[in-house]
């Protein structure tokens, strides 16, 4: 009976082993993008200009030997158009493309592997970058750098093929009369409050959703790290145990000192480098128990107004990674302590 409670435990610990794999598998995604804030406006847009401007001013204030406050975000501005016809060079047949319109790091957008050459650069209002699979649409392979597409009649030279089985299309366009999307690529993670005070000191407007990569990879990596101290606590309990085997008092005592000492180290790392949230998750007052509830309901509002806008692949896949990430962390948290639950029992 009590080999058959320790094989249940062995295959328990290795299911929870296996969950915690796949979940650090989806917050890789997540991790990729704990840098970037992703602000979308209704209503409101911004201009390439009013961008341009604001790195033009501050490049002159650094000249000048001006302090800037905080990190300055790479900012990219987009569009995504739906049912555009795209033909391929030779006009040998049309497809309907979602476009994606952008002025900045087009790889920020939608990110992808890239089989072939690049996505433009900001530069370049000439060239475009294709999925694969539209590329197989159009002309029969994605081996078709070089060639020629057009769109609204006007003539792109694609620069790269991306991997992805939809029909996109990458462009720059710094002409639009406005984008509603923004990716804001900071050098460090920063928190939501800092990204909407620059969009407010730069008059971008309030955007009706903001999604924060870092905080999203907090949350993750938080859900993660769960059943690893979990399993850690466990064996440190154990040498609990061992220690009340031990004959001499005084050993004993000193023993369970040290014990005590190391439980503290262990529960002072577990939020040191568990814990990667930053200041907006912080309460000005420890005595404001306030302060998490409108923190969760501001989390709700957000996730409800995302709801109502258009859905947007690269958001989509965020959540979605996010989500499978969670779920797959606390399956594995509770099939971890399942096991260790059979393990009393065997004991018993």
């Amino acid at each position: 009976m009590r080999k058959k409670i320790r094989l249940r435990q062995m295959v328990l610990f290795l299911a929870g082993g296996v969950l915690l794999v796949l979940s650090a598998v989806q917050y890789a995604y997540i991790a990729k993008t704990e840098h970037v804030v992703r602000a979308r406006f209704e209503g409101g847009t911004v201009r390439a200009a009013q961008v341009d401007d604001y790195y033009e001013q501050h490049g002159k204030a650094v000249q000048d030997g001006k302090k800037q406050d905080g990190d300055i975000p790479y900012v990219t501005l987009w569009d995504m158009k739906e049912g555009r016809a795209v033909a391929g060079e030779g006009y040998v047949r049309q497809e309907s493309f979602s476009l994606i319109e952008g002025y900045g790091n087009l790889e920020q957008i939608l990110p992808g592997q890239r089989l072939e050459g690049m996505y433009p650069p900001k530069s370049d209002t000439e060239g475009c970058a294709v999925s694969d699979a539209g590329a197989k649409m159009l002309f029969g392979s994605s081996h078709v750098l070089g060639k020629k597409l057009y769109v609204d009649g006007r003539e792109y030279i694609i620069r790269g093929i991306i991997e992805d089985g939809r029909n996109l299309l990458w462009i720059q366009n710094r002409e639009a009369d406005g984008f509603p999307y923004m990716e804001m690529e900071y050098p460090d993670k920063t928190s939501v409050s800092a990204a909407l005070e620059w969009l407010r000191q730069q008059e971008f407007g309030v955007p009706a959703v903001i999604l924060p990569g870092g905080d999203y990879a907090a949350f993750n990596f938080l859900f993660l790290t769960l059943p690893l101290w979990l399993v850690v606590l466990w064996l440190y309990t154990a040498v609990r145990r061992r220690i009340h085997d031990v004959e001499k008092k005084y050993v004993r005592g000193i023993l369970a000192a040290v014990w005590g000492i190391g439980l503290a180290v262990l529960i002072l790392a577990g939020i040191r480098y568990s814990f990667h949230f930053g200041l907006d998750y912080i309460p000005p007052k420890w005595s404001d128990f306030s302060f998490y509830s409108k923190k969760a309901s501001e989390l709700a509002d957000m996730h409800k107004n995302l709801a109502l806008m258009k859905p947007l692949p690269g958001d989509v896949q965020l959540l979605q990674h996010s989500r499978y990430s969670a779920y797959l962390a606390w399956g594995s948290l509770l099939v971890t302590a399942w096991a260790i639950a059979s393990g009393r029992r065997d004991r018993r």
